[in-house]
């Protein structure tokens, strides 16, 4: 759910426009016509964007100063701004992060049916028997979370691995 919302944000702004929360409005400009099926989407998903939204920006922008200080103080730059960032996506995927239900994989997507599952500490479930299913898992919310947070004007660390 909350790629898809940030999904619209960046779309909008692509587009050369922003979208933000006034009260219980969603408030969308843009320099020209945004594609119909990119406003009715907005429509749709407005309770769900209302919620998005209240995340101000500038409150991730402190914390991601306030972390970077906190870690550059214990570890070399690169690191720091690693670690730093993972303290970002935990914060947003604990405060945005969807629960399936019980009966299904977060990685996967399948029921667990009678499988051993592992409980985690978000309240979804993945098989445990299957290490694939939990690192999809993690990638797919670290993903939402970076998302989220570069839809509201944050830089991700390049890791060590691509640069």
């Amino acid at each position: 759910m909350a790629v898809h919302l940030t999904g619209l944000i960046v779309a909008v702004r692509a587009a050369g426009g922003m979208v933000r929360r006034d009260g219980d409005t969603i408030e969308v400009a843009a320099p020209a016509p945004l594609p119909p099926d990119l406003i009715a989407r907005i429509r749709e998903a407005k309770s769900a964007l209302l919620i998005v939204l209240a995340d101000e920006p500038s409150d991730w922008h402190t914390r991601h100063g306030e972390a970077l200080v906190y870690w550059s103080a214990l570890r070399p730059p690169d690191e720091a701004g690693q670690l730093a960032w993972g303290e970002l996506q935990s914060r947003w995927h604990w405060l945005h992060g969807g629960v399936l239900p019980k009966w299904q994989c977060a990685g996967c997507g399948e029921p667990i049916g009678g499988l051993p599952a592992l409980d985690l500490g978000d309240g979804n479930r993945a098989h445990l028997d299957k290490l694939d299913c939990l690192m999809r898992y993690g990638q797919r919310w670290r993903g939402a979370a970076t998302q989220a947070l570069v839809a509201m004007g944050l830089r991700a660390p390049v890791p060590d691995d691509e640069r």
